[in-house]
């Protein structure tokens, strides 16, 4: 493979997957990219199967892509929605070794490209002097609509009650409360300050014990003005998402439920952001939390 100098030198891949033969499909089309997002990649599949049938299934979808992988099952799991903490071992091990430069974990049924990498590596340069880092955002499709969905963000936000800054003359990021992505980018500065902080502990944070596992460094040592370490960027003419930062998962089972299911709210990327006051910051608690933060530092006039 020729080296890419822009990639990361030497990703580990950490995939959580839950073994469910009906979803392999989301396993297949997500490993087929992790070739291109480094110039050397390891892949490691955490499952919860030992079931050597079942085992040869998964290597049969990860195997003849162009990167090595490894199959992990935990045999201390305790509980099933604990497998999300189970790829912690892996990185605390793989850290180990000097010559990994960066670490992603992941559901096995989210997309990444190598435009999403190559987005978060140029973020995480003009965000690195403020101690903020780049998100992803989740996306969904509805069937006959080309649009993406947020189900993570299912309402739109003003801009001006949210921490921003700007880096560029037409670039800015933006700071989404609380920020969900179901998956995390960290190089090894960033992975390091993970394991010896508290956000490696489960008691640390505010989702639940399995969204925790995917939250990084997101509320750790974050910058005052702030709610977490992570932004969006956006377009400053028009206020659109960068789409580079956009992730798919891939089932759409949020934006597009399956007959029967409970219907979840999303909303379209393009409409976001706005200008306006949304009636959720008119609100009165909102209200008064803008006014106290009005000149908090980093923000955009």
């Amino acid at each position: 493979m020729k080296l890419d100098q822009s990639l990361p030198k030497k990703l580990a891949i950490a995939v959580c997957c839950h073994f469910n033969e009906s979803r392999l499909i989301y396993l297949d089309r997500v490993t087929k990219e992790f070739a291109s997002l480094g110039s050397e990649v390891l892949v490691t599949i955490v499952t919860n199967t030992s079931d050597a049938k079942e085992l040869g299934k998964l290597n049969s979808v990860i195997s003849g892509k162009g990167f090595e992988y490894q199959i992990f099952t935990p045999d201390t799991l305790g509980h099933p929605l604990l497998l999300t903490w189970a790829h912690f071992a892996v990185f605390k091990e793989l850290l180990k070794d000097e010559s990994f430069t960066h670490f992603m974990y992941l559901e096995d049924d989210t997309l990444i490209t190598k435009e999403n990498i190559l987005y978060w590596l140029e973020s995480r340069e003009l965000l690195r002097p403020y101690s903020l880092i780049p998100s992803f955002l989740r996306v969904e499709k509805k069937a006959n609509d080309h649009q993406w969905y947020s189900s993570d963000c299912p309402k739109p936000f003003f801009i001006y009650a949210l921490p921003r800054i700007k880096v560029q003359e037409n670039l800015g990021f933006i700071n989404f409360p609380e920020l969900y992505q179901g998956m995390y980018l960290l190089d090894r500065m960033l992975m390091q300050e993970h394991f010896q902080g508290p956000s490696y502990n489960p008691n640390f944070g505010v989702w639940g014990i399995q969204e925790k596992a995917a939250q990084g460094v997101t509320f750790l040592n974050v910058p005052k003005g702030y709610t977490t370490r992570n932004l969006i960027p956006y377009a400053l003419n028009d206020l659109k998402i960068d789409t580079r930062c956009l992730i798919h998962h891939l089932p759409n089972n949020y934006a597009q439920p399956m007959p029967g299911s409970k219907a979840v709210l999303t909303m379209e990327v393009n409409k976001l952001l706005t200008s306006w006051p949304t009636k959720e910051f008119l609100a009165l608690k909102s209200l008064k939390k803008y006014i106290r933060s009005r000149f908090r530092v980093n923000s955009i006039s």
